[in-house]
């Protein structure tokens, strides 16, 4: 069962697999064109670089994150100070010299509004089937109706071991609607040899995009 506490664990144990020390190499090259100063959402955010990488472009980022340590792990890694302040269930940190954000709580509590892209590397891969369309839905909400998203989302065959989940491609036009465009696609299973050895005869990971 995915619940929060399964996630806490996760980090408190660090059994995070899912998180890369490097700059998503999609994101680099997928990024949809967005003006600068935009309002950019990370969903579920980790303690990833990438949100690094977004801030740097010169977007004003927001990630979520459930896991306080994934938190004080991304400011620390990254020697960025920061300041913390609690509305209701959330804590909102802000780093100092860069325009960014992370909101520790749970997604589902996050009602900010008017956000101009969204970044999903690893989100909707977290969600449980019974879950997605509610966080899709809890999405769109927060967004624009015009925003821009990158989306990379897992398919497989064989035992569904996730998280990370596989989202085939009609369920994310399903959730996403007819804007959404698939970019690109790569069968891990023949370049990352984490992958090898795995009872599947494809493991693909595929990036999605809606442009304004």
């Amino acid at each position: 069962m995915v619940t929060n506490e399964f996630w806490l664990e996760r980090w408190q144990s660090g059994r995070i697999g899912f998180h890369r020390d490097e700059v998503n190499p999609w994101l680099v090259q997928y990024w949809p064109q967005v003006a600068r100063g935009a309002k950019v959402l990370v969903p579920l955010c980790g303690k990833s670089a990438d949100l690094l990488w977004l801030a740097n472009q010169g977007y004003d980022v927001t990630g979520v994150e459930l896991s306080p340590m994934a938190v004080v792990e991304f400011f620390g890694d990254n020697d960025l100070t920061y300041h913390t302040e609690q509305e209701g269930s959330l804590k909102i940190h802000t780093a100092k010299d860069l325009p960014l954000r992370i909101v520790e709580g749970d997604y589902f509590d996050f009602d900010e509004t008017g956000f101009d892209a969204c970044y999903d590397r690893a989100a909707l891969v977290a969600m449980p089937e019974d879950k997605r369309e509610q966080y899709v839905l809890h999405t769109k909400q927060r967004l624009t109706p015009q925003a821009s998203l990158l989306l990379i989302t897992l398919s497989y065959d064989g035992e569904q071991s996730g998280p990370p989940f596989s989202v085939l491609d009609f369920e994310v036009t399903e959730l996403w609607g007819e804007w959404i465009r698939k970019v690109a696609s790569e069968d891990l299973l023949q370049v990352d040899e984490r992958y090898q050895g795995v009872e599947r005869t494809f493991y693909e990971e595929t990036v999605w995009r809606i442009t304004s």
